[in-house]
């Protein structure tokens, strides 16, 4: 999903700074495939629990010109029961899919808002990318619970930064065609937990397509009259 985003912020003409933690190739194929845009593009290892790492990371692309809009998109699960799991299994899903999320958007909130020294002038945009497990509570309960405590986050940023200019949203994906949702399926099946393949979507197809993620992503950070929204992009499975 993140490769998708890069792509599709590229076409619309961004320069582009890519966080990392392990998958640096990746990460080096979304700057190629963003400079065939035309675009700058940057790739920045930075793992998101630490503090100082995520500022470096929004240093870097602020280096590229002002900060115009941040989209965070890291995301942990190791898809346990809950009577496997730990009190560290818990902290790590809130370290990265919680605590991650802030780290990035603390140190990008002054660059976003009107009137700081990045000349951003109109303030700026913030999209994270949740789940619809915040809703449904599918993947596992460490996993629900961390991307419904990403998404009160940004709730409460876009209340607290829409005076200053800044709008905050987040998409929320049903299941996408990822490696890391094949890994949750299959733990899934292995548990028989009722998850994301009971749940159904109401379309003819099960899950979406990276790029059908990011280009809501896009949508949400160039609408100028929407914030604290959660898109879901799940083909009507978290519908009432």
């Amino acid at each position: 999903m993140g490769r998708a985003v890069v792509a599709a912020l590229a076409r619309a003409g961004a320069d582009v700074a890519v966080g990392y933690h392990t998958d640096e190739e990746s990460a080096t194929t979304a700057v190629e495939r963003a400079e065939s845009h035309g675009v700058i593009a940057r790739a920045v290892e930075a793992d998101v629990t630490d503090e100082s790492a995520a500022a470096d990371l929004v240093g870097a692309g602020a280096e590229l010109g002002p900060l115009g809009a941040v989209v965070t998109c890291a995301g942990y699960t190791d898809s346990s029961a809950v009577d496997q799991q730990t009190a560290t299994d818990l902290d790590r899903h809130l370290a990265v899919n919680v605590a991650g999320a802030a780290n990035v958007l603390r140190p990008a909130v002054e660059r976003l808002q009107t009137g700081t020294d990045t000349g951003a002038g109109e303030g700026g945009a913030v999209v994270a990318v949740s789940s619809v497990a915040a809703t449904l509570g599918t993947v596992d309960t460490a996993y629900a619970a961390s991307k419904s405590g990403l998404e009160g986050y940004v709730r409460g940023l876009a209340r607290e930064l829409g005076p200053e200019g800044v709008r905050a949203n987040v998409v929320a994906p049903g299941p996408v065609e990822t490696p890391m949702n094949d890994a949750i399926v299959e733990s899934l099946e292995e548990r028989r937990f009722r998850g994301h393949e009971t749940v159904d979507t109401l379309l003819d197809r099960y899950a979406a397509q990276p790029a059908e993620v990011a280009s809501a992503v896009r949508f949400l950070l160039t609408h100028e009259f929407v914030t604290g929204e959660v898109l879901r992009v799940d083909g009507g499975m978290a519908l009432d």
